[in-house]
């Protein structure tokens, strides 16, 4: 028997690739979005609306078995720029998704992370993955709803969003024959095609992969100058320039898997209160 799945963000890059496959794979789908889907199948049920809207979302994941949880600011200079923004969507916006998947008794919840939920560099974009990895892993467990959560690494591929990296070099490739990094481009990508991204995100519906965390890269790490050197390969008269200087703020260089946690530093006092003097104090005040 067929499952019914909830794909919130099914509008965007990701989700609209991963409502494809679940619907190929012959599984009942409902795209949610606060826009309608230009990718949307005749055999796809779509509902608009928006994940901080529990109203919506309440009447959306009725008799859902697994929510796909797609929707979020994923634009990392963008969360930036509008922290706030960032936490309601991104944090928020997971407790509200959580709320009613408990309330309407879903399964699962496949939650879509990014790597630089480990990562020093990005920001409050970051944090807010951090964070909703951390409230939606800890609620799941407490109420004993299954989850998946999927960090995703460099995604290219048809479909993707005007802030995409690849997709920005291909289009100032073909249009001005010229592309500036603001980098010195040795930095090290695991590329990854969207098409390969939605049979990842299928296979971590196995049940091995269940109350799990899981990586999506590409197979083989490459520099950003390789990749520009393969557009280049078709495009040869295009000029690429970098700088001398890293001029990124939040995109890691390397390897994104820099954060630990903060060991906190202990204040001394050079006397205390002996802790049979505080209790004799406190039952005194009680009687």
């Amino acid at each position: 028997m067929n499952n019914l799945f909830l794909v919130t963000g099914s509008s965007g890059f990701l989700g609209s690739h991963v409502s494809d496959i679940l619907t190929d794979k012959g599984h009942k789908v409902i795209l949610f979005d606060k826009k309608i889907s230009k990718y949307k199948k005749k055999n796809q049920k779509m509902i608009l609306g928006d994940i901080n809207d529990l109203k919506k979302l309440n009447k959306a994941t009725k008799n859902i078995h697994t929510i796909f949880h797609f929707a979020a600011k994923a634009d990392l200079n963008d969360a930036n720029k509008k922290p706030f923004d960032a936490i309601e969507n991104n944090i928020e916006g997971t407790v509200k998704i959580f709320k009613v998947a408990l309330k309407n008794k879903v399964k699962k919840i496949v939650f879509a992370s990014s790597i630089y939920a480990r990562s020093e560099q990005g920001g409050i974009y970051s944090t807010t993955k951090l964070a909703s990895e951390m409230i939606l892993e800890r609620l799941c467990k407490k109420f004993k709803i299954k989850f998946v959560i999927l960090r995703f690494g460099t995604v290219y591929g048809e479909r993707s969003n005007k802030f995409n990296t690849v997709n920005n070099f291909i289009n100032d490739a073909s249009r001005k024959k010229r592309i500036y990094r603001e980098t010195k481009g040795n930095e090290i990508r695991s590329y990854i095609h969207v098409k390969d991204v939605a049979k990842i995100v299928y296979k971590s519906l196995q049940k091995k992969y269940e109350n799990s965390h899981i990586n999506v890269l590409g197979s083989k790490k490459t520099t950003v100058k390789k990749l520009l050197n393969i557009i280049k390969g078709k495009v040869p008269e295009l000029k690429i320039s970098y700088s001398k200087n890293d001029k990124r703020m939040h995109n890691y260089k390397i390897n994104p898997f820099t954060y630990k946690i903060r060991v906190g530093k202990i204040i001394k006092l050079e006397r205390y209160i002996k802790l049979q003097d505080g209790i004799h104090k406190l039952i005194n005040l009680k009687t």
